[in-house]
């Protein structure tokens, strides 16, 4: 008897681990998304606005359109309110988070083709993603 109550609360022990490790993956995959949305973001150079309205994130599948810029001064409060959005919403089991930036130039940019900032915004990007994960904490709260 107590052999079997035993497994009866450990089943419910590792029902609720799961549930805690699922939640905070969500949690550090959305964070993770939103940092490297907000550096590709703020590191993409300016002149119309037009690359940084055109950072579009989705989820599931990619982008493959683009979108009109708001002008270089709402480029970017544009661009970061539409990645928080998505971003937000990001459940597990719902696929992969996409950013992306369907723009010809924008690898030029990222080569470091504008004087107004150096090449690497997506190395960046990725690094600031990757420090999220490095941080994580998935089994915190139990």
């Amino acid at each position: 008897m107590a052999t079997s109550r035993n497994f009866g609360e450990f089943a419910q022990r590792m029902v609720i681990l799961a549930d805690t490790v699922k939640g905070n993956s969500e949690k550090t995959v959305r964070r993770a998304a939103l940092a490297a949305d907000q550096t590709i973001v703020t590191l993409t150079p300016v002149d119309l606005g037009r690359a940084k309205a055109n950072w579009i994130v989705t989820v599931g599948k990619p982008n493959t359109g683009t979108v009109e810029s708001p002008g270089a001064g709402a480029a970017e409060s544009q661009a970061l309110a539409q990645g928080r959005g998505v971003i937000a919403g990001y459940k597990l089991g719902a696929g992969g988070i996409f950013i992306t930036n369907n723009l010809p130039y924008i690898k030029r940019l990222n080569d470091g083709y504008s004087r107004k900032r150096p090449e690497g915004m997506l190395d960046g990007a990725i690094q600031a993603a990757l420090q999220q994960f490095r941080k994580a904490r998935l089994f915190n709260g139990f």
